[in-house]
């Protein structure tokens, strides 16, 4: 039984930091979509994506793992540099590179991935990291359903608590108001 437990505290452990990861690659991939769409890269995207379709699947699989190779030997030394007493200088070199990472491995995987689907075995890695997704959700959504309604219960106490408070009255009456607006 405590096995069980051990096992099913592990793998929800798994599942909110596969989840966590996700998150910010859809959400370094939606950055990168606003960035572009505010920069006149249009030609560019249009100019790499044309490159792309013309290359074989394999070459365009390097070019998504280019960013991947150069970065993750430089944070084996960056994490080296930490060890040897270089904290602040290693910190920031590791912070950087990972930003780097995790910012433009999306971005090259947005303008790729029709082209890397093409590759079976891709898809097939492809549809099992998303099936993955999909079964880490499941595991999680009861416990962000329990988190939002706490929260929401701690909202309601703390307007309660600002309610009684002499002068958090206008304030918190200010605030519904702008809500009430907004919504």
């Amino acid at each position: 039984m405590r096995r069980l437990k051990v096992r099913r505290t592990a793998l929800l452990a798994l599942a909110m930091v596969f989840l966590a990861v996700a998150w910010v690659w859809d959400l370094f991939v939606a950055v990168w979509r606003l960035v572009v769409s505010f920069i006149p890269w249009t030609r560019f995207k249009r100019a790499f994506v044309a490159l792309v379709d013309r290359l074989p699947a394999p070459l365009v699989l390097l070019i998504f793992l280019v960013p991947f190779l150069i970065v993750e030997p430089l944070l084996v030394v960056a994490t080296i540099a930490v060890a040897m007493g270089y904290v602040v200088s290693g910190a920031i070199a590791w912070i950087a590179l990972k930003f780097l990472a995790v910012g433009l491995i999306p971005a090259i995987f947005d303008l790729t991935q029709h082209r890397l689907m093409t590759m079976p075995w891709f898809a097939r890695c492809y549809d099992k990291v998303m099936a993955y997704h999909h079964y880490a959700d499941q595991i999680v959504a009861p416990y962000k359903q329990a988190a939002a309604a706490l929260t929401r219960q701690w909202r309601r106490r703390a307007g309660l608590v600002l309610r009684r408070l002499p002068g958090a009255r206008g304030v918190a009456a200010h605030y519904q108001g702008l809500r009430t607006r907004k919504g």
